[in-house]
């Protein structure tokens, strides 16, 4: 009995261990089977993502390019005006000289016809007829003081016509310029937007978050040069008629700036001059909440949000509007004709309007994070990306602000 159980018990033993074998075995297979398709499966996400990044390189690259296109167009625009203003002032400059060489050429014309008149009259004639000394040294310094004037009257005119052909010569190679840059403008131009369609095309290669990132850069990027044209415009209208020197652009003064948040310095930015492709201020990271102050006191030229399809939330995570772009933001014309700009407000924050004028240190608005910020906001989030961003612009040019503060 007992060796009878001892082979049924070794018989067992032998089959549980085929089966498990067998078992391990189609287990094994199906393992290595599933480790293959899943392989199979991480390539192809792989490529996918590969694909992506690749698109989003040649939008990065393409972007690039049209911010360097977008700058040379910014830099021919200043030449342009420069030598527009500097043919404005020659050209009146012409005219001055233009009419004191007339009036002086007349006066000489006077001159030699009353000589002319004077028939056989000279001046030894009046020298030799004096009656006496007094009269002899009176007609001397007489004929020595209209000798003198004649020929300074000579001499200016003289320079005159000179400056008149400098005058002349420098409105003409002015002129050549302008066609000059014109033409580099018009190319600049053209490469510009052939660039931009081409990024366009990659742009639709992309799709879900990735594209519609895309779309909010363009977007900003459409916002951006509005917001530079408007303001270029009321810098040109407002510049001061007197130059009070300083540096940073001719009339402006770099003292007198505060930092636009309070009991921050410019040690606090987190991000400078154009730290990143376009752009063209400085950030100050995080400080959601914190005062915004006119960092001089001036004229409020701009306080308006720009909407759009970035959300903000509250503390709860509620939706509380939606933003592009800038956000919520203020500009404000100082006197001197410096133009700052505070952007990315909290929403509803602002406060001051059009037209208001603010003294230096005065809160205009909040730190928040409307607009294009990076990282977005969420509802788990809802103050990513929160920062101001502040920019001086003079005669309608950017420049760094580290400079000023």
């Amino acid at each position: 009995m007992k060796k009878m159980l001892k082979k049924t018990f070794i018989l067992l033993i032998a089959i549980t261990i085929i089966v498990t074998n067998t078992t391990l075995a189609v287990s094994q297979k199906d393992s290595t089977d599933l480790q293959n398709k899943i392989n199979e499966a991480k390539d192809d996400l792989k490529d996918v993502n590969n694909n992506k990044s690749e698109a989003e390189k040649q939008v990065d690259s393409l972007q690039s390019q049209i911010d360097k296109y977008q700058s040379s167009i910014d830099s021919l625009n200043d030449k342009l005006d420069d030598l527009n203003n500097s043919i404005e002032e020659n050209e009146a400059k012409l005219k001055e000289k233009q009419k004191e060489y007339d009036e002086n050429s007349e006066l000489l014309d006077e001159r030699l016809i009353t000589i002319y008149e004077a028939g056989t009259v000279s001046y030894l004639d009046m020298l030799l007829t004096s009656s006496s000394l007094v009269e002899f040294i009176s007609n001397y310094y007489l004929i020595t003081e209209l000798t003198s004037y004649d020929l300074d009257l000579l001499e200016q005119m003289d320079k005159e016509k000179k400056e008149i052909e400098e005058i002349k010569q420098t409105l003409e190679n002015d002129k050549k310029e302008i066609e000059n840059l014109k033409s580099e403008k018009e190319q600049k131009t053209k490469e510009l937007n052939s660039t931009k369609k081409e990024k366009e095309g990659y742009i639709d290669e992309l799709s879900g978050e990735a594209k519609q990132l895309q779309e909010d850069i363009a977007q900003f990027e459409r916002d951006k040069a509005a917001i530079d044209k408007r303001l270029e415009e009321i810098a040109n209208a407002n510049k001061p008629s007197k130059p009070s020197g300083g540096s940073g652009g001719g009339s402006s003064s770099s003292k007198g700036y505060i930092c636009p948040i309070p009991g921050l310095s410019k040690a606090n930015i987190t991000c400078g001059f154009y730290g990143y492709s376009g752009h063209g201020g400085v950030d100050f990271g995080g400080n959601y909440g914190k005062s915004v102050v006119a960092a001089k006191s001036g004229k409020v030229v701009i306080s308006e949000t720009l909407t759009g399809n970035i959300p903000n939330y509250d503390s709860n995570g509620n939706k509380i509007g939606s933003y592009r772009s800038y956000g919520e933001y203020i500009a404000i014309l100082h006197d001197d004709g410096a133009i700052t700009l505070y952007a990315h407000g909290k929403p509803g924050s602002r406060k001051v309007k059009v037209g208001q004028k603010v003294k230096q240190g005065q809160q205009i608005m909040n730190v928040g994070n409307t607009g294009n910020v990076q990282p977005r906001p969420t509802p788990s989030n809802p103050r990513g990306g929160a920062h101001l961003h502040f920019e001086i612009r003079i005669n309608g040019v950017r420049v760094n602000p580290e400079k000023y503060l």
